[in-house]
């Protein structure tokens, strides 16, 4: 069984790091946004004639976007990546429709948490990321109980979909950097949630966390 948990472990890693190019190293793309205030158990996307994949960018276009605010002279920034846990386990007990039914809610309840998100985009399979623009460490107290909020949600789901959770990785960012640096320390945040028991969030610190 071990084994196995090493194994699934080090998968989830390699899938990562194809994701972001960064072949043999532990980083992920953290992002975040400053949270709506209201109850995120009643907000979804339902009503509004667009599926919640829509609302998503390009992988390319996202890298662009981010890259061209913090050249554009924003002092600072929060690279958000998160993961649902187990989701390989989810589709085999469950079966991929339902599976698809997960992620479009992910992202539902993604987009109400993080309102002022300025983009978001689906990173591989499970794993989605989203930039905030103006955020910083300041708001770090907001961007944990947000986090929270979201597990809670995806936790307690309405209806027959089966509760899932979120390993969340962020970073800060100023004009000095790059979404792919901020990637790199986003998934090293989110690497470390993985191996502490998942459905958490972790903040990239200097010392390498």
């Amino acid at each position: 069984m071990r084994k196995q948990v090493v194994q699934g472990f080090h998968s989830f890693k390699g899938k990562i790091y194809r994701v972001f190019g960064q072949d043999g190293e532990r980083e992920q793309q953290e992002e975040l946004s400053r949270a709506e205030t209201a109850d995120l158990g009643n907000q979804d996307m339902h009503g509004t004639g667009q599926d919640a994949f829509d609302k998503l960018v390009e992988r390319r276009d996202f890298e662009r976007i981010v890259d061209e605010e913090l050249r554009a002279g924003h002092s600072q920034g929060c690279l958000l990546v998160s993961n649902v846990d187990r989701f390989r386990e989810v589709c085999e007990i469950y079966g991929q429709d339902t599976g698809n039914a997960v992620l479009r809610r992910v992202v539902e309840v993604l987009f109400c948490s993080f309102a002022e998100a300025v983009c978001m985009s689906r990173q591989g399979r499970d794993t989605f990321a989203i930039w905030l623009s103006g955020v910083s460490a300041a708001n770090t107290t907001l961007l944990y109980r947000r986090a929270g909020e979201v597990n809670d949600v995806l936790l307690h789901p309405a209806g027959e979909l089966p509760p899932v959770t979120l390993s969340i990785g962020m970073a800060f960012g100023d004009s000095a950097e790059n979404c792919r640096e901020l990637g790199k320390k986003a998934v090293r945040a989110l690497n470390h949630v993985k191996e502490s028991g998942r459905c958490g969030c972790e903040i990239y610190d200097r010392h390498g966390r």
